[in-house]
């Protein structure tokens, strides 16, 4: 039996087993439900192009982090890019971030947002519209913050809490703002993204390929669990197989996880499961035999009139990813199941995707003939829903699953939106702090059969 078991071999479950080694500790196991480890940070090759599983960059103002990257490759093996990202708006392309780039929009949609950036008002802050409001004036918030969040989340930003903002949204002032409203400034080096690390080749699977290569330990694939027996502390997997452990971290959707731990009769984790939100992604990559599709990025879409919300262009990331004289785009488009039926889910999904793609073609100028490959994914977990309900109960459910032994971590694990290099630190975090609990155990361990009591009285 294993002192830890790791579900999950994504970021965060292969960073832990990384940083357990990098400590010498081997007793451990991690178990991953697909074929090949990687989670979401995935790529594939397709009649040339490479893609990822959507955009996965690697934003880097951490040392653990950095040096992370340098132990795993050499650091030359990535490019350091400056980022070059917009807005589409009023018919017009605009530099992002947008609530300190408003030359070239409608008068007044400028009059607008600089008036009311200086008359906003001091208001008790409830959801993300609020915040938004509070912060950067309710003309911005309407133009900007609303429609695109909604976009992305699928969801309502009067029903969302601002905890998520953090380092994600930049802030601006005054001077900011009437600058980049009489000037348009792509080069603006504003906001956690601003510069990125990409691999030079093979996409983000050349970070997964090269973590898995410096593990020592073997990473099990198509090991599904299926249930958690937390009392006697046993995993049973699809395939058959089970595992016991003493420690168990896990880097499932929170959700799944929930629903996988077996119920006592003083349990409702399956109810919990059902309250905790988030919506899903269809990701469509395309390639086209032209290689004229502009300078950036990736380009934002908050209005209406677009489906997606997002378009991303893979040669401008990586000229490696497509062929000669060829250009790739990612486009994003979200939706939230509710209480819609998987037949209705399904429906939804088949016409926001033939839309997407018919709307992404005219707003390139391109036809049906320009497209050379396509490939389609559907993300199930993508932007967790900070709800109110999150808010509210989503510590207390970490926390009643540490009293199991059972530590979720991660993006999803935690239920929260975050980066890579916070999958990263999540892992080393959680992997010190478990080393030093199962030190502490052993030393109890060894003062017990020394007859000891006296000294583990004190230390417990």
């Amino acid at each position: 039996m294993p002192e830890v078991v790791i579900l999950g071999a994504g970021l965060t479950g292969l960073s832990c087993a990384y940083n357990l080694e990098k400590h010498g500790f081997f007793d451990f196991q991690i178990f991953e439900k697909d074929s090949y480890p990687g989670g979401l940070l995935r790529s594939f090759k397709q009649d040339g192009f490479t893609f990822d599983y959507t955009g996965h960059l690697l934003h880097v103002n951490n040392n653990d982090f950095y040096n992370f990257l340098k132990d795993i490759s050499d650091i030359n093996n990535f490019d350091l890019v400056t980022r070059n990202s917009a807005i589409f708006m009023d018919n017009k392309i605009v530099p992002y971030p947008f609530q300190m780039n408003l030359a070239g929009l409608d008068t007044n949609i400028i009059i607008n947002c600089i008036y009311d950036f200086i008359n906003k008002k001091n208001i008790k802050v409830k959801s993300f519209h609020d915040w938004a409001k509070k912060h950067f004036g309710k003309s911005i918030t309407k133009y900007f913050f609303d429609p695109y969040n909604s976009k992305l989340l699928s969801y309502d930003t009067k029903k969302i809490t601002p905890s998520w903002t953090g380092r994600f949204v930049p802030k601006t002032d005054l001077r900011k703002l009437l600058t980049g409203a009489l000037s348009p400034d792509f080069s603006k080096n504003i906001g956690y993204n601003s510069q990125f690390y990409y691999p030079k080749q093979g996409g983000i699977q050349f970070l997964i390929d090269n973590i898995c290569k410096k593990l020592k330990n073997k990473i099990y694939t198509n090991h599904n669990a299926i249930k958690i027996d937390f009392l006697n502390k046993i995993i049973y997997f699809e395939n058959g197989n089970f595992i016991k452990y003493k420690k168990l971290i896990s880097t499932l959707p929170l959700n799944s996880l929930l629903d996988k731990i077996e119920e006592r009769s003083d349990t409702n984790l399956k109810i919990l499961s059902k309250k905790l939100l988030c919506n899903s992604v269809i990701n469509f990559n395309l390639g086209f035999n032209t290689n004229n599709l502009g300078n950036k990025h990736w380009i934002y879409y908050p209005e209406k009139q677009f489906n997606f919300y997002r378009i991303g262009f893979w040669n401008n990331i990586n000229p490696n990813s497509t062929p000669e004289n060829h250009t790739a785009i990612y486009g994003e488009t979200s939706c939230l199941s509710g209480t819609k039926t998987d037949t209705q889910i399904k429906i939804l999904k088949e016409q926001l995707l033939e839309k997407s793609i018919e709307q992404a073609l005219k707003k390139l100028n391109l036809k049906q003939s320009n497209i050379a490959t396509k490939n389609i994914l559907h993300i199930k977990h993508a932007y967790v829903i900070y709800d109110f309900w999150r808010e509210k109960n989503l510590n207390q459910i970490l926390k009643s699953l540490e009293h199991l032994s059972i530590n979720s971590i991660g993006r999803f694990g935690e239920w929260k939106y975050s980066s890579m290099q916070e999958a990263y630190l999540d892992a080393k975090k959680t992997t010190e702090n478990l080393l030093k609990t199962l030190l502490f155990d052993s030393n109890i361990n060894i003062s017990k059969r020394r007859g000891n009591n006296e000294a583990v009285d004190r230390i417990l």
